[in-house]
């Protein structure tokens, strides 16, 4: 006989030998390593939505209306710069816009003496027009065309007149 070839005693059943289980047993280990990493970053999101609303409301407390500027405090270079940016003027009341029409423009108007031809329609991008609302005012800026309405004007200064 020849030595590489097997003999019976070395061939073992098919049976006899142990088949690999297709359902694996998990430890607590396991699940717990998968719920850490997701904890973390739940942990790292909450965190940086608290820091962030309480960031937010340091930041409030701490500024300053900074839309108005005061004139007393303007070099006579600023001033002149002022003047030629808001170079139109007008004078009278003001009002909310409240003009529910699809072409309305203007968040405010400014009721002046000599009927509806007069008035003229307020937008401003620095100024909030709500605090004038009812007092007599000068308002500076500068005026663009509407097909709309007669006179739509950027408000970029308001003086309160007695």
């Amino acid at each position: 006989m020849d030595q590489n070839l097997p003999t019976n005693t070395d061939i073992k059943n098919p049976k006899d030998q142990k088949q690999p289980s297709l359902i694996r047993i998990t430890s607590q280990k396991g699940k717990l390593t998968k719920v850490i990493p997701v904890f973390i970053i739940a942990l790292i999101i909450a965190a940086g939505v608290f820091s962030g609303l309480v960031l937010a409301s340091r930041n409030k407390s701490t500024t300053s209306d900074k839309g108005a500027l005061e004139e007393e405090k303007l070099s006579s270079q600023v001033k002149e710069s002022l003047a030629q940016t808001f170079r139109d003027e007008a004078e009278g009341v003001i009002q909310k816009n409240d003009t529910l029409d699809k072409y309305a423009q203007g968040t405010h108007k400014l009721i002046r003496p000599g009927g509806e031809s007069q008035t003229a329609y307020l937008t401003s991008s620095v100024l909030d027009l709500d605090e004038f609302v009812g007092k007599k005012v000068k308002v500076f800026g500068e005026t663009f065309g509407s097909s709309q309405v007669g006179w739509l004007m950027d408000v970029g200064k308001v003086e309160e007149v007695n």
